[in-house]
C-alpha cells in the first residue's frame, strides 16, 4: 500500500513528527510511504526511510491512503491521485466546516479532547487515532534514581515563541520558588526553527540557575529527560502533547494541564494535573520535591500507562481504519 501525507513543511513541529515517526514504522512493515510538501524539502533533523517529494508529484503517484494535517490543503488532498484522503486532526484550531463539506474524507482525531470537540463543534465522528511516543529513544535511566537530589530540576519545553506551550508559567513558578529559598535548577530545551524563534531563545534570561539546550538531536533526547527531576508541561489549545508523553516514558515524573494530556496523565495516578498559572505549577513541583518516594511512584505509573501509546500500537491501528 502507499501511504501518503501532505505536510506544510519538514521542520521539528510534533503535527510533522507525527507522520516521520509513523512513516517509518509502515516503511518498516513494507509500505511504500511518501511526504508531499510544497518544496520537497526533507527533513534536516530526522532519519526519514520514505521519500519526500513537492507537490507536483500529487496527480501523477498513485496512492492508497492520502492524509493531511491542515485545512488549508482540502483542495490539493482531493485533487490528488488518491483512493482514500483522510484528515488528521492534530490542531485544536483547525475549523472542521469545510472538511464536513465532504463526507468521503475519513476523519482521524490525535487525542480525545479533539474527538470530543470534532464531534460537539462540527458534529463529526472523529476516529481515535491517539499517541504516540518513541520508547527507543524514550527511556528509564537504567541505574535506580536518586530519592534525592540537590538541585531539584524543573525541566520544559523551552519554546519561547509559541505562547501556546506556556514555558513563561513554569518559569514563574522557578522563580518564585528560588526567591522562597529552593535549591532548583530550571532546564528547557529547543530545536529553533526560524529567525523569530532563534531571536526570542537568545534573548531569554532569568535569574534562576539554568541550562537553555538548544539543536540536541531528537534521537537522544532521553539523555535530557533524565537530568530532571520533574517535567512541567503548560500548554493551551494542544491535541496531544508530545513533550509531556516523552518525558513519561523517560520515567520523569510529570505536572501538567489537561490540554494535550487527557489521554495519559492522571491526577495523582500518573502525575499533577494544573491549572494554566504560575502559582498552581509552583504548588505541584514544591508537593513533588517535598515527596521524593511518590514523585517516583507517580513516575512509574506513568511510564507503564504511556507503554500503550507507542507509534507501533499507533501504526496498527490507524493501519485496520485503512484496510
Amino acid at each position: 500500500m502507499h501511504i501518503a501525507t501532505i505536510l506544510p513543511h519538514t521542520l521539528l513541529y510534533g503535527g510533522v513528527k507525527r507522520f516521520l515517526e509513523l512513516g517509518n514504522i509502515f516503511f518498516g512493515l513494507g509500505h511504500k510511504v511518501t511526504i508531499y510538501t510544497p518544496t520537497g524539502q526533507e527533513p534536516q533533523w530526522y532519519n526519514f526511510n520514505g521519500e519526500v517529494k513537492d507537490f507536483s508529484s500529487l496527480q501523477e503517484d498513485k496512492i492508497d491512503a492520502l492524509f493531511f494535517t491542515e485545512t488549508e490543503f482540502v483542495d490539493i488532498a482531493l485533487a490528488a491521485n488518491a483512493k482514500k484522503c483522510i484528515f488528521y486532526y492534530v490542531y485544536p484550531k483547525e475549523n472542521l466546516r469545510i472538511i464536513k463539506k465532504h463526507p468521503n474524507i475519513l476523519v482521524f482525531a490525535n487525542s480525545t479532547n479533539l474527538v470530543e470537540t470534532a464531534l460537539k463543534r462540527y458534529k463529526i465522528n472523529a476516529i481515535p487515532a491517539f499517541g504516540g511516543v518513541n520508547l527507543e529513544y524514550h527511556n528509564p535511566k537504567n541505574n535506580k534514581r536518586e530519592v534525592v537530589s540537590n538541585p531539584f530540576t524543573v525541566m520544559a519545553y523551552g519554546r519561547i515563541a509559541r505562547s501556546r506551550k506556556g514555558t513563561k508559567y513554569v518559569i514563574k513558578a522557578c522563580e518564585k520558588l528560588f526567591n522562597n529559598g529552593h535549591n532548583i535548577e530550571l532546564l528547557l530545551f529547543d530545536t529553533p526553527v526560524n529567525d523569530k524563534m532563534e531571536d526570542k531563545n537568545s534573548k531569554f534570561k532569568t535569574f534562576v540557575p539554568h541550562s537553555f539546550i538548544q539543536n540536541h538531536p531528537v534521537q537522544k533526547n532521553s539523555e535530557l529527560f533524565h537530568k530532571a527531576n520533574v517535567f512541567v508541561s503548560a500548554e493551551k489549545n494542544a491535541g496531544w502533547a508530545n513533550t509531556a508523553a516523552e518525558a513519561m516514558a523517560c520515567e520523569i515524573p510529570v505536572i501538567g494541564t489537561e490540554s494535550g494530556t487527557r489521554d495519559f496523565l492522571f491526577h495523582e495516578k500518573t502525575g499533577l494535573l494544573v491549572s494554566r498559572n504560575s502559582n498552581s505549577i509552583y504548588r505541584a513541583i514544591l508537593r513533588l520535591k517535598n515527596n521524593p518516594e511518590y514523585s517516583i511512584e507517580l513516575a512509574q505509573n506513568g511510564r507503564r500507562v504511556i507503554e500503550n501509546f507507542t507509534w507501533e500500537n499507533l501504526a496498527q491501528r490507524i493501519l485496520q481504519q485503512l484496510l
